[in-house]
């Protein structure tokens, strides 16, 4: 964002190690193109904001600084982290945003269900609505792969994580479309047709 004077400054210090680490590559534009860029870029600021370092203290989770008993700052980091899966053509998921703040997808599980510190707060807590929130726009951004693009990708996870299935399409011809002939008139030509020999039936079509 521009300050008062003219000057750019970055809102989040999340964004600014995702330019810093894009800036490292050798072409930067190749995040927009490869996975394994954008999972590096995730690790990246997981090292410099999230990991606790030997004199930080660790609240609930060793693995980082952050209180996950404040699901209201996790759901902004949330927010921050889809922006740039958005920017960079990527599709959020609860395992990269797991490696983003070193909170572990099981525990995401558990909030979900509401198991949350012995299940105490239920499938109605903040955690729970809040992590069903983030699944539902897990699962909006794949629908919206499938359906624009035709992604198999998409369409493979949907079915694997979400029980998305696909159905045969079903043809109805009515009005003025409908067959001239009855299901009964079509099965007697057809039985009619596997008695006569191939040259009788090439006999009897036209000369054009």
């Amino acid at each position: 964002m521009r300050a008062e004077n003219g000057v750019e400054v970055y809102e989040d210090k999340i964004k600014y190690y995702a330019d810093e680490y894009i800036n490292t590559l050798d072409d930067p534009e190749s995040i927009n193109n490869n996975p394994s860029l954008f999972t590096g870029m995730i690790k990246y600021i997981y090292k410099h904001l999230f990991k606790p370092g030997k004199k930080d203290k660790v609240l609930y989770n060793t693995n980082t600084v952050l209180d996950t008993g404040d699901i209201d700052i996790i759901d902004d980091i949330w927010s921050i982290y889809t922006e740039l899966c958005y920017k960079y053509n990527k599709r959020p998921t609860l395992l990269n945003f797991s490696l983003l703040v070193g909170v572990s997808n099981d525990t995401f599980t558990t909030w979900e269900q509401g198991e949350y510190r012995g299940g105490g707060d239920g499938a109605g807590s903040a955690h729970s609505r809040t992590v069903k929130k983030w699944r539902k726009e897990c699962e909006s951004s794949l629908v919206d792969g499938a359906t624009e693009r035709n992604s198999v990708g998409c369409i493979f996870a949907l079915k694997a994580n979400y029980g998305y299935t696909e159905t045969p399409q079903r043809i109805e011809i009515a009005g003025a479309n409908a067959p001239a002939l009855s299901q009964e008139d079509i099965r007697q030509i057809a039985d009619q047709a596997k008695k006569e020999s191939i040259p009788e039936l090439i006999e009897g079509l036209p000369d054009e």
